[in-house]
């Protein structure tokens, strides 16, 4: 999943600095995987007017495309489950995706409109 949300992130145009607080991971964990990025030729570096700037190369797009398919779609399938009453199943495919959905809203991948349905019954603390 890191990979995808870091492919995710370039893809808005954000700096690796950026990412790291996004993803809440240090500055060097992120040049790790931009690195592994690089060596499967998913992501380069451009010069830009402010300096040197990651892109998503061809097939970094093509893989970024079928990796978002596969998370939304897990998604949606998860709004359904929830609205068909099947909360159990739902509640597994929403616990796979979890740690990614507030990177995904604020990324502008996920609507705000998916976000609370999937997490309206999360539970917030139990009372004891």
């Amino acid at each position: 999943m890191e990979h995808y949300l870091v492919l995710e992130a370039i893809d808005a145009g954000e700096a690796p600095e950026e990412i790291a607080r996004l993803l809440d991971l240090e500055p060097h964990d992120v040049y790790a995987v931009i690195q592994l990025l690089e060596e499967k030729r998913l992501v380069e570096r451009r010069p830009t007017f402010f300096g040197e700037r990651y892109v998503l190369t061809e097939a970094g797009r093509r893989q970024l495309e079928e990796w978002r398919r596969e998370v939304l779609g897990r998604a949606e399938e998860a709004a359904r489950l929830r609205r068909e009453g099947r909360e159990h199943e739902a509640q597994s495919l929403i616990d796979q995706l979890l740690p990614a959905l507030p990177v995904l809203v604020a990324l502008g991948v996920l609507s705000l409109a998916l976000w609370k349905l999937l997490t309206s019954h999360l539970p917030v603390g139990e009372d004891k």
